[in-house]
């Protein structure tokens, strides 16, 4: 049989028996020849190998903390009920979202620190402050050089006692020393 009378089909499982095997003959002589070449040459290669095989599949880093990693882990966990979110309060009604402001701590009963430094509202603005105990409004902000001070507003226990409305004026943990 002459290739000149194979039809297409035939012609593309020819195509692919003939990478299928040149493919198999490649990697038998390429591990042949990394059997017997000096470890100064298959170093490398093998190092190169493993970083790409570690870009298409990631390795599971299961590594071990040192102590001082798994005390800082503790000391982030610990202050996590501390930490707040400043936010400029959206409209409901005009499904406007709150828009995150800063991150920060509570600094005491009624003060919170922000990491950044932010502005006075502008009029028809309100700030809250944000944490896992619920929302409070702010009453002044004092802004340093490289962060802002939040004084939050009082909490008005007549007002949140019988309405029912929990999410809002809510009391605010001290920062235990």
């Amino acid at each position: 049989m002459d290739i000149k009378e194979l039809n297409k089909s035939q012609l593309i499982l020819l195509a692919l028996l003939i990478s299928f095997v040149t493919s198999i003959a490649t990697g038998i002589s390429t591990v042949t020849l990394m059997q017997q070449a000096p470890s100064s040459v298959t170093t490398p290669i093998t190092r190169i190998v493993k970083q790409t095989i570690e870009k298409i599949v990631p390795a599971d880093n299961k590594e071990a903390l040192s102590q001082d990693q798994q005390q800082l882990l503790e000391n982030l966990k610990a202050i996590q009920p501390l930490t707040v979110s400043l936010f400029l309060k959206g409209d409901k009604d005009k499904k406007i979202e709150d828009k995150i402001l800063g991150t920060g701590l509570f600094l005491g009963n009624d003060k919170v620190i922000i990491a950044s430094v932010i502005s006075e509202p502008k009029d028809g603005e309100v700030y809250v402050v944000k944490s896992v105990l619920g929302e409070q409004k702010i009453s002044k902000l004092t802004v340093d050089k490289d962060f802002t001070v939040v004084e939050l507003s009082p909490v008005d226990t007549a007002s949140t006692s019988g309405s029912g409305n929990t999410d809002t004026n809510t009391i605010i943990p001290a920062v235990v020393q």
